[in-house]
């Protein structure tokens, strides 16, 4: 197995396309398996896929769009708004398929659609891959992984993130293949030739403060111990919001170091959450969230630093290769989603990012999108959708490497 990546943030999208593939076929030597494509909403991201699938009509092609661009080995790739970062992977040994979905009002359906797909092109129908790597949009990242789960098992890990923008204004698109969608699910089934390696968190810790959802509905919470949840979270955040207790309104980027956490699970008896981040505060009172929790939950104030995040990535990068069946030293290289409100919290800081990144993984190829969105797989084994959180996906080498 071998693995490269390589970036453009040429400002025209047939341009950055070939010029990226281009080096990236010069460090892999050779036709991926599998492209990787994260690209900034601002290229005519349709142009930009075309051009790919000019340059490699029959390679499995998996992604979305990423918050003003990615970040590779090599540095953060983004020149006004605008960056392009590809993944190949060249394993002949191993079998890789992708896989997309017009979700309509039926993600569910849209979620075994794409599956089917990536498992068909990967010429392995019926079969349980490593692992499944998703890009979807905003608003049914929950349903998505139930569906992948109901079909599949829930024993396969998920690594992916919700498709960015910019601005918040719509313009996230997913891609497989030759198809971009603005509301699909997109798959790529990994069945790699080596091992690998994998690890869901967040630059986040807990706080004292803590109580249990009493109503909610989809992702609003209504009311903390009874309470009203958006006066809960002001008392709990020393009066982040109190001037918007009365009219409601947006809390992006206020609440950026103060999301609440959903326990999932523990590791020797230190639990590890799932993050959700308050976006609006609502004139009635109430919370809304970029992710779910469920009524009758616990939930926890959590709270982070410009130095946690920046430093966090790397650490999940080394989480992940402590999971893997291959020894760290052996890493090809890794996949990697990182919150976009993470990055805009700290955009001055993306160096740190890359560097301790490249710390964990001893300078191995890795590909980073920022997400509004991620989805991984904790160490207990659950699937989730958090806010706030990076997702890591380590690859090993093959028995015939």
């Amino acid at each position: 197995m071998r693995i490269a990546t390589a970036a453009s943030t040429h400002p025209d999208p047939v341009e950055a396309a070939s010029e990226s593939y281009t080096a990236l076929l010069k460090k892999l030597g050779d036709t991926p398996q599998l492209l990787l494509v994260h690209s900034s909403c601002d290229y005519d991201n349709e142009a930009l896929i075309n051009r790919l699938r000019e340059l490699a009509p029959d390679v499995p092609l998996q992604g979305g769009t990423s918050c003003f661009g990615a970040a590779t080995e090599t540095g953060f790739h983004s020149q006004d708004g605008i960056g392009l970062g590809l993944l190949g992977i060249f394993d002949p040994e191993g079998s890789y398929g992708a896989g997309i979905a017009e979700s309509g009002d039926n993600p569910e359906a849209a979620a075994e659609i794409a599956l089917k797909k990536a498992l068909a092109q990967a010429g392995r129908p019926g079969e349980m891959p490593a692992t499944l790597i998703t890009t979807v949009y905003p608003g049914d990242e929950e349903i998505i992984i139930d569906a992948v789960g109901r079909h599949l098992g829930r024993n396969v890990p998920i690594i992916g993130g919700t498709s960015a923008n910019n601005a918040m204004q719509g313009q996230w698109r997913q891609f497989a293949n030759g198809t971009v969608l603005s509301q699909g699910v997109s798959i790529a089934a990994i069945f790699p030739s080596g091992g690998i390696g994998y690890a869901f968190h967040s630059g986040f810790e807990p706080t004292p403060h803590r109580g249990r959802v009493t109503r909610a509905t989809k992702r609003t919470v209504h009311e903390i111990d009874g309470r009203p949840a958006a006066m809960v979270y002001n008392e709990w955040t020393g009066g982040l919001i109190a001037d918007l207790l009365s009219t409601g309104g947006d809390l992006v980027p206020i609440a950026s170091f103060s999301p609440l956490g959903t326990p999932v699970g523990a590791v020797t008896g230190i639990p590890y959450f799932q993050l959700s981040y308050p976006v609006e505060a609502l004139a009635d009172g109430g919370l809304q969230l970029f992710a779910e929790i469920k009524e009758g939950s616990e939930i926890v104030l959590m709270t982070g630093t410009a130095d946690s995040l920046a430093a966090r990535a790397g650490r999940v990068a080394a989480q992940a290769l402590e999971t893997a069946d291959f020894e760290p030293s052996a890493v090809r290289g890794a996949f990697v989603l990182y919150c976009s409100g993470c990055m805009l919290s700290i955009p001055d800081r993306m160096d740190e990012v890359v560097s301790s990144l490249n710390g964990a993984l001893d300078h191995a190829p890795f590909l980073c999108a920022f997400t509004l969105g991620e989805q991984g797989c904790f160490i207990g084994g659950e699937n989730r959708h958090g806010n706030l959180m990076i997702a890591a996906l380590a690859f090993g080498p093959g028995d015939k490497d």
